[in-house]
C-alpha cells in the first residue's frame, strides 16, 4: 500500500473546511504534494419525469463556486492547488468517486460538537470512513487557530495484526514524504480478565514481554527507511491514544476494524472512538489486501 501523492480536501466552508485546508497546507509544504480543493454540488432536482428544476441547479452551483473562491482566500498565496467543483449525487459519493481516479489522500474537518475534547466527523465523513479506499485524514476542530507550522512528527498506533502492521507502512511511507520522524506506539489493553490458574502478575508480565517483541520487530523494520522509537503504554487503549496531544505528535495514523471488504476503510471500535477524541489530526488507513 503507498500514500499518495496529492491530497484531496472536502471544502465546505466554515471553520471545520478552514481546520481541513490549513492541514493540507502544512502537509504541502512538507512533501510538495498537490492539493485538489473540492467543492460537491448535489445535482439536479426533477420537477418529474424528464423535468429539472433549472433554477435551483444554478443556484446550488453558484453556492459551490463561491465556496471554492472563499477556499482560495483560506489558502496562503505561495501554496499551489487546484480548486475543481463536482457534479454528484451526494458529497461522499463525489469525493470517492474522484478518490477512486488515482491514488489520493482525503482531508475533511471535524465538527464541533458540545463537550470537551470531542469532534464529530459529519455525515460526509462518517460515510467516507466507512468505505474509502484510500486514507482518510479527520482535523480536529480549532486545527486551524494554531501557529502555523510544518508536520514534523508522526505517530502511529500499532498492534501486531495485519491492519495494524499495514498502518505502520503507511505511516513510515508518510514520513518519508514529509521529512519527519516517526514514533510507534503501542497499547497495552487494560484488561480485567485474570487467568484461572497461576499467578496474575506472570500473566501480566507475559503479555507485556509479548507486546515489546513485536513492538521491537516492526521498530527494526521502520528503521531502515525513517528516524523512528517506539513506546509501549499502559491502556486503556482509546485513553492512551488520545491524550498524544500536540505537543507532542503532529498526526496520528491508526488502522482500520479487522475486518469487513479488504482495501476499504471500516471503522473498528478503537478507531471511531479515537478519531472523536484525538486533539491531532488521525489518519485511518483502509484493510490491507493480503
Amino acid at each position: 500500500m503507498t500514500t499518495p501523492h496529492r491530497l484531496v480536501v472536502g471544502y465546505e466552508g466554515g471553520p471545520n473546511g478552514h481546520d481541513a485546508l490549513r492541514f493540507a497546507e502544512r502537509w504541502s509544504r512538507a512533501s510538495d504534494d498537490a492539493i485538489v480543493v473540492v467543492t460537491v454540488h448535489p445535482g439536479s432536482a426533477a420537477l418529474g419525469i424528464g423535468h429539472v428544476d433549472a433554477e435551483w441547479v444554478a443556484y446550488e452551483r453558484e453556492q459551490a463556486d463561491a465556496l471554492l473562491a472563499e477556499a482560495r482566500t483560506v489558502l496562503s498565496p505561495d501554496v499551489a492547488a487546484e480548486f475543481r467543483r463536482i457534479d454528484s449525487s451526494s458529497a461522499a459519493r463525489g469525493l470517492h468517486e474522484l478518490v477512486e481516479e488515482g491514488g489520493a489522500g482525503l482531508v475533511l474537518g471535524a465538527r464541533r460538537a458540545r463537550g470537551l475534547r470531542r469532534t464529530y466527523p459529519g455525515s460526509t465523513a462518517e460515510r467516507l470512513l466507512h468505505g474509502s479506499a484510500v486514507p482518510v485524514t479527520i482535523v480536529p476542530s480549532g486545527y486551524a487557530d494554531r501557529e502555523p507550522d510544518a508536520i514534523h512528527h508522526v505517530s502511529v498506533a500499532f498492534v501486531d495484526t495485519p491492519d495494524g502492521n499495514a498502518a505502520v507502512d503507511v505511516a513510515v511511507t508518510m514520513t518519508e514524504r514529509l521529512h519527519a520522524d516517526l514514533s510507534v506506539v503501542s497499547v497495552l489493553p487494560d484488561t480485567r480478565v485474570t487467568p484461572a490458574m497461576g499467578e496474575p502478575r506472570r500473566f501480566a508480565d507475559g503479555q507485556r514481554d509479548i507486546y515489546q517483541e513485536a513492538l521491537e520487530r516492526v521498530l527494526a523494520s521502520a528503521r531502515q527507511r525513517v528516524p523512528v522509537k517506539g513506546r509501549l503504554l499502559d491502556g486503556p487503549v482509546v485513553d492512551a491514544l488520545v491524550d498524544l496531544g500536540p505537543d507532542e505528535f503532529d498526526l496520528l495514523v491508526c488502522g482500520s476494524r479487522g475486518y469487513g471488504p479488504v482495501a476499504r476503510v471500516l471503522l473498528g471500535g478503537v478507531s471511531s472512538r479515537v478519531v472523536r477524541h484525538a486533539r491531532v489530526p488521525v489518519t485511518v488507513v483502509p484493510r490491507p489486501t493480503t
